[in-house]
């Protein structure tokens, strides 16, 4: 009897144990590391990229979004040989990627999203990222730059001064982000709509903390427009903290990592980190490293 017991027993823990729904935590992480591949503007040398690959390996991320990174050429020479490389095939040197380490066991789809290219600006990449039976979208994308408070309808853009240069690149910037909102809502939409579990990561070029500061209406703020209710209800940690990167130079986060709540459900508590340079700010260390710190959260997959 006692016997058939600690059979039956043994078994059903074998049985949870290999149960499809089993999780373990993975690490997603964010990095715009600027100008990484074959522009002028990259003037890295050997030691800068054995700097930046001592913070990746301190990152130690399973899945990475990256941003400005030409291709898998660039990205190896900071993140080695332990990723697969998924880019757009967008011809321009600031190219968006993921990076999903080998060793994690993740079952890959990666197609190019290239509806956020509205007027030639970058590809969003769209991935489905599965293990032990659970699923995770994911969307990395890196938007228009320039317009990172402004209102973004079409009545305050037109309002906006442009007898300047710089008025009329700040002015150019507010029309092409607004633009980029359709296809991001429409790729949200489509994940809430098939019940998925979903992130939107990487460099948005947008304070969502001052979108939501200003009470923005859904046709002024980026965060507005995208959050909306049910499974579009979304989320990100970096809406109501501080950036600590280059000591807070800007302390509004403009990289993030937006959840729905399916995704939510899948987040570790408090597991949000930003990996801060150690170093003290110069510009030129802001090139040869990035003006961005890689941020990251935990998720059960």
């Amino acid at each position: 009897m006692h016997k058939s017991i600690l059979t039956t027993t043994s078994l059903l823990i074998g049985l949870m144990y290999i149960s499809p729904s089993y999780s373990e935590e993975l690490k997603v992480a964010s990095w715009n590391i600027a100008w990484l591949g074959s522009h002028e503007y990259n003037k890295r040398k050997p030691t800068d990229y054995q700097q930046l690959a001592n913070y990746a390996k301190q990152l130690n991320a399973d899945v990475i979004a990256l941003q400005e990174v030409e291709n898998e050429q660039w990205a190896r020479k900071v993140f080695g040989n332990e990723y697969d490389f998924y880019f757009s095939t967008k011809d321009w040197v600031q190219r968006v990627g993921v990076a999903v380490k080998k060793s994690a066991g993740i079952k890959v789809i990666a197609k190019e999203y290239k509806a956020l290219d509205v007027s030639r600006v970058r590809h969003g990449m769209d991935l489905t990222l599965s293990r032990n039976g659970k699923e995770l979208k994911l969307l990395a994308v890196h938007l228009k730059s320039g317009c990172f408070t402004d209102p973004l309808d079409e009545n305050n853009i037109s309002l906006m001064p442009s007898s300047s240069e710089k008025e009329q690149r700040r002015k150019e910037a507010c029309a092409t982000l607004s633009k980029q909102i359709e296809p991001l809502e429409n790729w949200v939409d489509k994940q809430a709509k098939d019940n998925k579990a979903f992130i939107v990561i990487g460099d948005f070029n947008r304070r969502f903390s001052q979108d939501i500061a200003n009470k923005r209406t859904e046709d002024q703020g980026l965060w507005q427009a995208l959050d909306d209710e049910g499974n579009e209800s979304l989320w990100t940690p970096t809406a109501t903290m501080n950036s600590a990167c280059w000591g807070g130079y800007y302390k509004d986060y403009i990289d993030h990592i937006v959840f729905n709540p399916m995704a939510k459900n899948m987040y570790l508590q408090s597991s949000f980190e930003q990996l801060v340079f150690k170093e003290k700010y110069t510009k030129a260390l802001s090139r040869s490293l990035s003006d961005h710190c890689p941020i990251s959260v935990k998720v059960n997959l």
